[in-house]
């Protein structure tokens, strides 16, 4: 429990606050509103006598916003992050009682409550990471009810008087790359308070696309605050991590993570996505070009149709077999060098591909209704074998140089089948481009991936060779 937590309290009053005028020196104008509280409670912390906010402060304690430390002091110039900001807000306001669940995070029901509301949060509650320009969006936003840029959020601000801007009544002047401290986060929801008597309880309108509510920018402790932990973590080619939630292969998700921040998204599930435009799986290729408007470097392919917009890579996968509807979607911050990352041919990258070739070819059966495939690791070591040596030997094709078919292969490995299959690609990028190359495929790699008679697969994935990635899926059903 931080310093600032205490018991939530009833709305605070209005009517009948005394206020006087004051006159703000220039290094006061961050938050001052040209108005200060009047008839607080005397002050007994050790540091606060003389301080520019020193009655805000009593305001702020006699309401019960905020407390003082063991020491006897308030530690007013110390740094907030985003949960005591927004704790503070909303105890303003009176909103978001009670606590939360023995051995949970006290900040759980101030998110919670944000959170219905679709205000912006990055839920990072690292001390000091709360920027000045992040309060400002989240005040408009509660009190407006709608989004707000940045700049638009601290434009309100001024044309309100809510702030005169930290050195000047500007946006470079409020210094929305500041850090906030306790004393200018309190002088803020005075000033507020004098501006709107309630916060707005209209939900936010998100705007853009979102994966499971994460949108490409947001950060790692709001996809962990929002989905949880995630099944594993995957090294990926780009440089980035992904964070895979197979959610029982339904809500197949994963998220490239790079220095805390999301860089990249996929599923195939439409019911993850929101997109402001509409476009998700299920909808025809036709119809979502007319939805993406005006785009930058579109890219057509049997597989996939791309482009790039806002600086983001869109890449709608397609069933040219169902009348090219969207079955996946990828999109990526795209490189500010415009260079692709050299990929590290490593082995947590083999058995990043590997596994997600596994949850592909599931998460491909979930959405049709097709029964789970099983995981075998005999398989798995069959189809690993047949990659390294098609990468070793120069060869692509399912029987090898010494005459041996998918099948003696399965068979050597301990394979005892009723029914087998096996699917192989090379040159692929990953194994996304892989996965829908075969379900694209006129022979029967599609075939083998959606047949519900085939229970068990493992997977195999070698680097290096001619194509640089080889890839063989090995399926069968056991006696």
């Amino acid at each position: 429990m931080t310093n600032i937590e205490v018991i939530p309290i009833s709305l605070l009053k209005s009517a009948g606050t005394k206020l006087k005028l004051g006159i703000v020196a220039a290094s006061l104008l961050f938050a001052s509103a040209a108005v200060q509280p009047a008839g607080a409670l005397p002050l007994t912390f050790n540091d606060t006598a003389g301080h520019w906010a020193a009655s805000y402060i009593a305001w702020a304690v006699d309401h019960k916003l905020a407390q003082g430390y063991g020491d006897g002091s308030f530690k007013p110039d110390k740094l907030v992050n985003e949960a005591e900001f927004l704790a503070m807000l909303l105890r303003s306001y009176g909103l978001a009682g009670g606590s939360a669940q023995a051995g949970g995070d006290w900040s759980t029901p101030y998110y919670g409550y944000a959170e219905r509301l679709n205000w912006p949060l990055t839920f990072s509650e690292d001390s000091g990471s709360f920027r000045r320009g992040q309060a400002a969006m989240l005040m408009a936003a509660a009190v407006n009810g709608k989004a707000f840029t940045e700049q638009s959020a601290i434009e309100w601000l001024l044309a309100e008087r809510i702030s005169n801007g930290r050195t000047a009544a500007t946006v470079s002047g409020f210094m929305p790359g500041g850090k906030l401290t306790r004393a200018e986060a309190l002088a803020f929801f005075y000033n507020l308070k004098q501006h709107a008597a309630a916060l707005s309880p209209a939900k936010v309108e998100v705007k853009g696309t979102t994966l499971g509510g994460i949108a490409i920018g947001d950060t790692a402790d709001k996809l962990l605050k929002l989905l949880g932990k995630p099944a594993r973590i995957d090294a990926g080619e780009q440089g980035f991590s992904w964070y895979v939630y197979d959610g029982n292969y339904g809500a197949f998700m994963m998220f490239g993570v790079s220095d805390n921040r999301i860089t990249a998204q996929f599923s195939n599930a439409a019911g993850s996505w929101s997109s402001a435009k509409g476009i998700k799986p299920g909808v025809a290729l036709t119809e979502a070009k007319k939805l993406a408007g005006s785009v930058v470097s579109p890219e057509s392919k049997d597989d996939y149709y791309a482009y790039s917009a806002n600086k983001e890579r869109t890449t709608l996968f397609l069933d040219k077999h169902d009348g090219s509807k969207i079955i996946g979607i990828l999109r990526m911050k795209e490189q500010t060098s415009g260079k692709s990352v050299k990929p590290a041919y490593t082995n947590k990258l083999q058995t990043a591909f590997e596994q997600q070739v596994f949850d592909l070819a599931n998460a491909e059966r979930k959405v049709r209704g097709i029964a789970l495939l099983q995981w075998d690791k005999l398989a798995a070591s069959a189809a690993r074998g047949h990659s390294t040596d098609m990468k070793t030997n120069d060869f692509f094709a399912h029987v090898n140089p010494d005459g041996q078919s998918p099948f003696d292969r399965m068979k050597d490995k301990g394979v005892n089948y009723q029914r087998a299959a096996e699917n192989i690609a090379a040159g692929y990028a990953n194994a996304i481009f892989a996965h829908y190359g075969w379900m694209n495929s006129k022979t029967g790699h599609r075939e083998a991936l959606l047949d519900p008679k085939l229970k068990r697969l493992g997977t195999g994935v070698a680097f290096g060779g001619s194509y640089q990635v080889y890839y063989t899926q090995n399926f069968y059903s056991p006696l």
